[in-house]
């Protein structure tokens, strides 16, 4: 997913004010409203990779800045020796290590980094771009669910505190469609194997996936990684440590079953070409009757889907395989300390990070997100129908994202090999060894494991 969004600049109370009429008129005016202007307060400054680094990023921009001016103004108001917050968090999703190492490169001030799990644990500790807060933030760490905190612990270190809803992974399908043919609503992988039949007289595509969206791909590993190992976490920190390597047998099983999907006829390889925008229209209009995927996409389909029901069901156990069915997922978003913070302003800048974990606070960033669960203890997910069924069926077998354990690089060779599996272009064992040799170049390029 990306996105963009202009520089968000918030100043409730100027550095220095000018003397003469017009500094006594923003003097009372800020008065007025609650704000006071401190000559000498600190200024703390929110960096974000993407446009996504922001409170209640799924919001539209104009609510975003209406939750984000209650959240601060409030903190200002408690925080009389902080003068102003400035977030900067722009570009797309995809751009955000570059746009973080440019920030970087040229000596930008950043105190506050507005962070998502994925990019703290492939990229962003490796880099040195943030500092270890393990024992900053215990004196508020009894606001934040203890599982959620890590998503954001990279080699026993916490660098981040998680503040935004939780996520896990499921398959979406249209209720009416699989009343109407005959498919259990909570079906196994051999229910939707029979199913292809009647799904396709009917002139519906089963499962179109947002294929042409690189970084979507992995999450059908994580799945099938879980059913071929037993155990992916525990797998994944043992290659992590070269103590096993990607192209293993169960990682080569885990390649194959994503391609038993689509040799089923399940999975459309039309998947391919298609982005995000059509996966969902094709689900909206009746053209496809499932699509997996996470937990953020409940609010497209609040808005798109008109015509029928969605229900929710977790990604089937496959045959043969050894293990039982997790389903990736955590806390998304995070706020961390930047590694060129001023040591001035790290107790202001933990101040923040805990008046967010607030449960009165989190309210107001989390509520318009309408979470089926969260990272702050005390704000409660919704009881709609699908958020029970998830809490019931799917939360409990979710485990850490694995590309938030993985280095980027990793990712990427995931992905891309999943996306010659599906097309027949790749073996499972080739995409394995090329997910091996990411790994390997670097490893023997210095870059693996991340430096203290």
């Amino acid at each position: 997913m990306s996105g963009f969004m202009p520089n968000l600049r918030l100043e409730f109370a100027p550095a220095c004010l000018k003397t003469g009429v017009f500094a006594a008129s923003l003097a009372t005016a800020f008065a007025a409203s609650g704000f006071s202007a401190h000559a000498d307060g600190v200024t703390l400054k929110v960096f974000g990779g993407s446009s996504l680094d922001v409170l209640a990023p799924r919001e539209k921009p104009e609510v975003q800045t209406q939750i984000r001016d209650e959240v601060v103004s409030g903190f200002l108001k408690e925080h009389p020796e902080v003068a102003a917050v400035e977030w900067d968090a722009q570009g797309p999703q995809s751009g955000s290590l570059q746009r973080m190492m440019t920030a970087k490169l040229s000596g930008q001030e950043m105190d506050l980094i507005a962070c998502s799990a994925y990019w703290v644990n492939g990229a962003y500790v490796r880099r040195g771009l943030l500092k270890p807060i393990t024992d900053e933030v215990k004196p508020f760490a009894g606001n934040v669910d203890a599982t959620s905190l890590g998503a954001f612990t990279v080699g026993g270190k916490l660098y981040g505190v998680p503040i935004s809803s939780l996520s896990t992974s499921t398959v979406f399908y249209n209720v009416e469609l699989f009343k109407k043919l005959g498919i259990p609503e909570q079906p196994t992988y051999e229910d939707l194997k029979a199913a292809v039949p009647k799904l396709q007289q009917a002139g519906v595509i089963p499962l179109l996936h947002q294929g042409a969206n690189a970084v979507m791909w992995p999450m059908w590993y994580f799945e099938a990684l879980a059913q071929s190992s037993g155990d992916s976490i525990t797998l994944t920190q043992t290659q992590l440590e070269g103590k096993e390597p990607f192209n293993d047998a169960a990682s080569i099983e885990a390649f194959r079953l994503i391609k038993q999907w689509v040799d089923d006829g399940i999975l459309s390889k039309d998947s391919l070409s298609v982005d995000m925008d059509g996966m969902r229209a094709a689900f909206a209009s009746g053209k496809s009757a499932m699509y997996y995927g996470g937990t953020w996409e409940v609010p497209s389909l609040k808005d798109s889907v008109k015509t029928f029901t969605w229900g929710v069901f977790p990604f089937p156990k496959m045959p043969g395989t050894k293990g039982e069915p997790k389903h990736g997922g955590g806390a998304d978003n995070g706020m961390c300390l930047s590694a060129s913070i001023p040591d001035e302003k790290v107790k202001p800048a933990l101040d923040f990070i805990a008046y967010l974990t607030k449960p009165e606070v989190a309210k107001i960033y989390l509520a318009a997100d309408q979470p089926i669960a969260t990272s702050i203890k005390g704000v409660d997910g919704v009881n709609e129908p699908y958020a029970t069924s998830l809490r019931q069926t799917t939360f409990p077998n979710t485990v850490k994202f694995l590309d938030w354990m993985w280095p980027s690089e990793v990712t990427t060779a995931v992905a891309s090999g999943i996306a010659g599996v599906v097309g027949g272009t790749t073996t499972p064992e080739d995409a394995a060894a090329s997910v091996q040799a990411a790994f390997k170049t670097l490893v023997d390029e210095g870059n693996w494991p991340p430096k203290d």
